[in-house]
């Protein structure tokens, strides 16, 4: 090692600073550390646009799904309160039996009417494909496939047979609150 160079500035403990040697054919060893440092800034700062750009069509795609769940599910739920607003009454000044099959009849096919909007949502969310490590998007998608799923079971239940929809279906409502919160 070659003696210290009396110019060269001490370092904090008053030693003289040690020398970087270049090597022939190679860089010194802190211009190739600043290299390396550099090259992986280029690769994260790469990676995180990619990764924003992604997950700004993600959003689009969530919120797309999200649209057309609220929309289905508005409209189901109007159309089915306004059948049951147009039944009820009868219903409840019929005696029980045959005679109210008829009205039943007419809640089950309002109920098969509104499951195809439902089916385009929930094929529109299940559409919305998210990367993994978006939990967030991902979460927000599975509520709305979940509530989708289970109403259109639920519809085509009732379109089977319109004596479900007076059946409590406490799920359908906890799947809308994960879904929607407190929106109505």
């Amino acid at each position: 090692m070659a003696p210290p160079d009396p110019h060269d500035p001490p370092d904090q403990h008053g030693q003289p600073q040690p020398e970087v040697l270049d090597q022939p054919g190679r860089a010194p060893v802190r211009r190739r550390t600043w290299a390396l440092l550099g090259a992986g800034a280029l690769v994260l700062a790469g990676a995180w646009a990619v990764d924003h750009g992604l997950r700004g069509q993600e959003e689009q795609a969530v919120a797309a799904c999200r649209e057309q769940a609220v929309a289905a599910t508005g409209r189901t739920d109007r159309s089915m309160a306004m059948i049951r607003a147009y039944v009820q009454p009868a219903l409840l000044s019929v005696p029980a039996g045959s005679s109210q099959d008829g009205f039943y009849d007419l809640v089950a096919e309002q109920a098969r009417e509104a499951v195809p909007a439902v089916r385009e949502a929930l094929a529109t969310c299940r559409g919305a494909d998210v990367l993994a490590v978006h939990r967030g998007l991902r979460e927000q998608r599975g509520a709305y496939v979940a509530h989708l799923a289970a109403r259109a079971d639920w519809l085509e239940e009732v379109g089977a047979d319109g004596r479900a929809y007076y059946r409590d279906r406490p799920e359908l409502a906890l799947l809308r609150e994960a879904a929607f919160g407190d929106e109505r």
